[in-house]
């Protein structure tokens, strides 16, 4: 059994982080305005700096640490609040996003639920939890050849047949825009013109490629 450990990124914290630092700006705005009320220009960048500093002094929180252990048949992961333990048999799917961000790793099971968790590059080294992806995924092809079965590697979310319902309902919504819309609103139909034309087009790749999931 292979084990190791990796950082990640809580997937609430982030939200919290968020929120907070925006909360400060105007609670700080507030206290200015009290204190300094003749330095408007004051207020607002004591404002803007005790946000920013609320977020630098509590980005550590984002960053976790947590442990996988990985044999042939399973995995367990140990995280902060948690531990998921992946039975290959129990396993449907799996997805990894690498962007430049970071990584998401989803988890499909045959029951339907999901597991997810993310590695934001701004907070966490990376490099850990892609040796044990390429660990998981090596596992994960020996397994579907010695149980002859197809755990599926999920390519990419276009991968699933009722994407396509998905893109129809953006390009309808992108056709209004240039019909009901003029300048400058019509920049924003415009901007979202070729990310869709590229998303089609990569689903019928993958369509042509037999690629498409059911699910």
């Amino acid at each position: 059994m292979k084990e190791c450990e990796f950082e990640y990124t809580d997937q609430v914290t982030p939200y919290i982080l968020f929120l907070g630092s925006f909360a400060v700006v105007p609670l700080m705005l507030f206290l200015c305005y009290i204190f300094l009320k003749d330095a408007v220009v004051l207020d607002v960048i004591l404002a803007i700096s005790a946000g920013m500093a609320f977020f630098l002094f509590n980005k550590h929180r984002l960053k976790k640490t947590g442990t996988a252990r990985l044999s042939d048949t399973e995995m367990n992961l140990e995280l902060s609040s948690t531990v998921v333990h992946v039975a290959f048999n129990k396993l449907k799917y799996y997805y990894i996003y690498n962007g430049k961000n970071g990584i998401v790793f989803t988890l499909g099971f045959l029951d339907g639920t999901k597991r997810k968790f993310a590695v934001n590059n701004n907070f966490c080294n990376i490099e850990p939890l892609e040796i044990l992806l390429a660990q998981f995924r090596s596992a994960i092809d020996e397994y579907n050849v010695q149980k002859q079965v197809n755990i599926i590697h999920l390519e990419s979310i276009l991968a699933r047949k009722n994407a396509a319902y998905v893109l129809i309902v953006v390009t309808i919504l992108i056709i209004l825009g240039f019909v009901l819309t003029s300048m400058p609103v019509i920049i924003i139909p415009i901007a979202f013109t070729l990310p869709i034309l590229f998303n089609w087009f990569h689903y019928f790749q993958l369509k042509r490629n037999n690629k498409l999931v059911d699910f």
